[in-house]
């Protein structure tokens, strides 16, 4: 008798675990706040190092959408795989031109007559005083050259019918590490339980039909996860999920915990339109800036 409440208990036990992951918010991969052990929080930091990125990326060859395949998470504390009826959709653009423009880039160096603002919806604005500029110092061709060197990112994380956008920088030498800055814009962010990703991203591997990326946020709060993509709607298959999780544990992170995404037409559906949307947006205030 003793023996069947045993295993009825285990049962409940799994149920249970499965039923909490599926409600975990998960928009929150970049917070592990009351889900780390002391031993994580003093770890954090420590297992944020290079996993090897690819530093032969053709970032041009990698802009526009990406269907997420599974989402990796490398600092949980319960293994598993776990179906999330959701879908992650990723949106990478090329904003150089932009930035440069707006920072004051006039291809010999920055202007010192601007000011970084932000207005109340937390919308970058850029404005120019009426000093007369100042010229640089005898570091003018250093700093010249770094602005060349230094490139701009836009990435857009839709799920379901909310959206996040990041804005990461690299260099020329280095376009497989990515750090962001500023604060992320979107939906997710009016959320009480998003918190703000302050970090870098790692392109572990770029192909043509997928991409392997892995976050890795600076404060001892925050997770270390991979997000695995593809062109291709339906998916990767499991030899190439399975060759993915082997090359990440070869680099020595932990791949027992999947969160598997993408799995049906209408969380699909339903990222597709949140993209669009701030898509929209977002091309709508580039003209009016």
């Amino acid at each position: 008798m003793l023996q069947k409440f045993v295993i009825i208990g285990m049962l409940l036990s799994i149920c249970c675990s499965r039923i909490a992951a599926n409600n975990m918010d998960h928009y929150n991969y970049g917070s592990m706040d009351n889900m780390m052990t002391t031993t994580e929080r003093l770890n954090s930091a420590v297992r944020c190092v290079n996993v090897n990125p690819q530093n032969s990326v053709d970032l041009q060859q990698i802009m526009g959408l990406w269907y997420g395949s599974e989402i990796i998470m490398h600092s949980q504390e319960i293994p598993g795989v776990y179906d999330y009826d959701t879908c992650v959709i990723i949106h990478l653009t090329d904003v150089t031109d932009r930035v440069r423009q707006n920072q004051g880039y006039n291809g010999q160096g920055y202007n010192n007559n601007h000011r970084y603002q932000y207005n109340q919806d937390n919308q970058n604005i850029y404005r120019t005083s009426t000093s007369p500029p100042t010229y640089l110092d005898s570091n003018q061709e250093f700093r010249r050259l770094q602005a060349l060197r230094t490139k701009y990112l836009r990435l857009v994380w839709s799920e379901s019918d909310n959206n996040l956008e990041y804005t990461f920088n690299y260099t020329t030498d280095a376009p497989g590490q990515w750090s962001n800055i500023g604060d992320q814009r979107g939906s997710l962010v009016n959320l009480n339980t998003y918190s703000q990703f302050s970090g870098t991203v790692q392109v572990v591997k770029a192909v043509n039909d997928h991409l392997v990326l892995t976050f890795c946020g600076n404060d001892v709060k925050s997770s270390i996860y991979t997000l695995v993509l593809t062109r291709n709607r339906l998916g990767l298959s499991s030899d190439e999920l399975r060759s993915i999780r082997n090359m990440l544990f070869r680099r020595g992170l932990s791949t027992e915990t999947i969160r598997k995404v993408c799995n049906g037409a209408s969380g699909l559906q339903l990222s597709l339109a949140g993209l669009l949307g701030l898509l929209l947006l977002t091309f709508w205030a580039g003209i009016k800036h």
